[in-house]
């Protein structure tokens, strides 16, 4: 079983690969015939994704949030879902050669590093945990698509200003279109991660003693939520819309895959799926 739920981790990546590949050539073809191989293809690596995920909550007996690279497997999977969804929604197919990458990251460091014989905490246990894993991945699915929509914004306005119209001009839709799709990301992905953040510190309060609020993990998840409300403020304050909010949501999106992997593995001492 576990030789299987190994080799299945591996193939959800490779499925993955596949699609990225017939995204990127969608990308420059941009053919009808090709769009529904990727959907095809996006929809089974999907399917054997889910697959996988269940087959670790059998062997682990647990949904797999328990460690950071059993999260990393989940969010993921919710990312994919988040932006499949998105895409049949807007009929724009161009945004999966900047979103696979993400999702290739994702799962290679969770297959190379996961451990499904490492027992759980019984303080990960429970239903208010998940929720609040549940609620930190939504938020972070809704920041990846604000962080993908704002590369393409950049790159995008960058071909319009040197004046040298080539194939991001020709491929995708509007800076409006980005700028749009960003801010609204940000907005949904900052309430959802408040309402996380409280619920993680109201456990915190419960379960662990001493100075748990300078845990270098939590100070960064408050550093995260900082870098997205400045994104919220200025563009109702002071106006910040296109680049610049393209900029801060970049920044953001790097600040959370160090807080969520480095920071996590390496120097969190009390907030790390231990």
């Amino acid at each position: 079983m576990k030789e299987l739920t190994y080799l299945l981790s591996w193939l959800v990546l490779l499925l993955y690969a596949v699609s990225f590949w017939n995204y990127l050539r969608y990308f420059k073809e941009k053919s009808e015939a090709l769009a529904l191989q990727i959907r095809r293809w996006l929809l089974v690596a999907v399917s054997t994704h889910t697959i996988y995920l269940a087959m670790l909550t059998f062997l682990t007996g647990h949904l797999p949030v328990g460690n950071t690279f059993m999260v990393l497997a989940s969010s993921a999977w919710f990312f994919v879902v988040v932006y499949l969804v998105l895409e049949v929604r807007l009929h724009e197919m161009t945004m999966g050669v900047f979103f696979l990458p993400v999702i290739l990251l994702l799962q290679f460091i969770s297959n190379s590093f996961i451990d499904v014989d490492k027992p759980l905490n019984p303080i990960l246990s429970g239903m208010m945990f998940e929720v609040h894993v549940a609620l930190m991945i939504s938020a972070y699915a809704a920041f990846t698509i604000s962080f993908i929509t704002s590369v393409m914004y950049i790159l995008l306005s960058r071909e319009m200003q040197s004046k040298r119209l080539g194939i991001f001009f020709e491929r995708l839709p509007s800076l409006q279109f980005f700028d749009n799709l960003s801010n609204h990301a940000v907005n949904i992905g900052l309430v959802i991660v408040t309402i996380g953040i409280g619920m993680g510190f109201y456990m915190a309060a419960d379960v662990w003693e001493g100075k748990w609020a300078l845990d270098p993990k939590l100070l960064a998840v408050v550093v995260s939520w900082g870098i997205y409300l400045v994104h919220f403020l200025t563009r109702k304050s002071i106006g910040w819309q296109g680049k610049r909010a393209a900029i801060v949501s970049v920044v953001g999106f790097n600040w959370l895959l160090f807080s969520f992997i480095i920071v996590t593995t390496f120097f969190s001492k009390i907030h790390n799926f231990q």
